[in-house]
């Protein structure tokens, strides 16, 4: 889950870090409510990247100038994400930037700092930064190493270096998949503070974090509203622009059937994971999901069954298709009570074809018979 910069900024500020006063507006006549006085730096909040390049961040020299700024910025949309509001701040003299990260490393299998005597834009992708593994359990010599390799020295290093052990507590402690300042800056009057924040949160983890019960669903705007419905559902739904409704459990065994329904000239509508432990309830809701797509002409089901039992899964076909009797569905499935789930279908008109390949080969052949003649 994406976190907005003002959410960002207040975790920030949860575990110690100084950020900037700020306050979020949502109509430019708020800014009259504002006295940090100007100039005032006014920031679309927007979940996509690339906000700076698209001119999502202005500054104000004053309130005339300032509201019709935030008229402008309150109707972008960035990268796909619409503006939620404007989050309004002084502007900060700045003597340096910097830039710093902690995020997960698969390859080392640990935690890791980023990054560089230098900030800006994409600058974690560039040549200029260092990495620092952080070894569990978390030891404050690690962050010190990486001021001192980032050629930081005196009080400088010191507070960089305290401000690296709070990000780093607050990644671990509320299962963080990144938690990112950039830039980190270095005022005229030698504060360190973070002037930008992204934070994306373990979708894996909300369970178990209650500070962001209830956020998902605010998190999801980027999404189209069958993606959207799908996430709160604990689904992976991407839409895609094809006619072949792919339905598998595991994000791998999706990928691999979308990879095999190109290779022999399909065209994918959907990516859906289903999940390892997917329920007949839920089997059932991915399959209504697909079959709303007006593009969709069949659905291919690809499922091996593990924690995910057969049975479970032909239940809610057979339930599916008493609905949608016109629905054309093709079903492969192996695994955990296989012959059951066999006989359930063949009870059903349905027929599960244990090849992979043979599964593709006709659910593409469905694709291509016009809808007229189908009927």
């Amino acid at each position: 889950m994406n976190l907005y910069e003002h959410e960002a900024k207040s975790i920030f500020a949860q575990f110690g870090i100084t950020i900037p006063p700020g306050v979020r507006i949502t109509k430019p006549e708020d800014l009259r409510k504002i006295h940090f006085g100007f100039p005032l730096t006014l920031k679309c909040q927007v979940l996509s990247g690339g906000r700076g390049k698209a001119g999502g961040i202005k500054f104000a020299p004053n309130l005339k100038e300032g509201e019709e700024i935030a008229r402008t910025l309150l109707d972008m949309t960035i990268g796909g994400s619409r503006t939620e509001s404007i989050l309004v701040e002084p502007k900060v003299s700045i003597a340096r930037e910097l830039y710093l990260s902690v995020t997960l490393d698969r390859t080392r299998g640990c935690p890791i700092f980023i990054g560089s005597a230098e900030g800006g834009v994409e600058i974690e992708s560039s040549g200029k930064v260092v990495t620092v593994p952080i070894p569990y359990p978390f030891q404050p010599y690690v962050a010190r190493d990486l001021a001192q390799r980032l050629g930081l020295t005196g009080s400088l290093a010191v507070k960089v270096a305290a401000l690296a052990c709070k990000l780093y507590k607050a990644f671990e402690t509320l299962d963080l998949d990144l938690a990112e300042i950039n830039p980190l800056v270095v005022t005229t009057g030698e504060d360190v503070l973070a002037l930008d924040g992204k934070i994306i949160v373990n979708d894996d983890a909300l369970g178990r974090q209650e500070q962001f019960k209830g956020w998902q669903s605010k998190h999801l705007g980027d999404l189209t509203e069958r993606e959207s419905r799908s996430r709160l559902m604990g689904l992976n739904l991407v839409e895609l622009p094809g006619d072949i409704g792919i339905l598998c459990n595991g994000a791998g065994l999706t990928m691999a059937t979308m990879d095999m329904v190109k290779k022999f000239g399909g065209n994918p509508a959907t990516f859906l994971d289903v999940g390892g432990g997917s329920d007949q309830e839920k089997t059932m809701f991915a399959l209504e999901i697909v079959a709303e797509n007006p593009q969709v002409k069949v659905i291919l089901l690809n499922i091996l069954g593990g924690i995910t039992a057969c049975d479970d899964v032909a239940e809610a076909l057979v339930g599916f298709m008493k609905k949608n009797p016109e629905a054309k569905l093709v079903v492969r499935l192996r695994g955990n009570n296989q012959e059951v789930a066999e006989e359930m279908l063949s009870q059903s008109g349905l027929k599960l074809i244990p090849d992979l390949q043979t599964a593709v080969g006709e659910a593409i052949a469905k694709s291509k018979v016009p809808t007229c003649a189908a009927r």
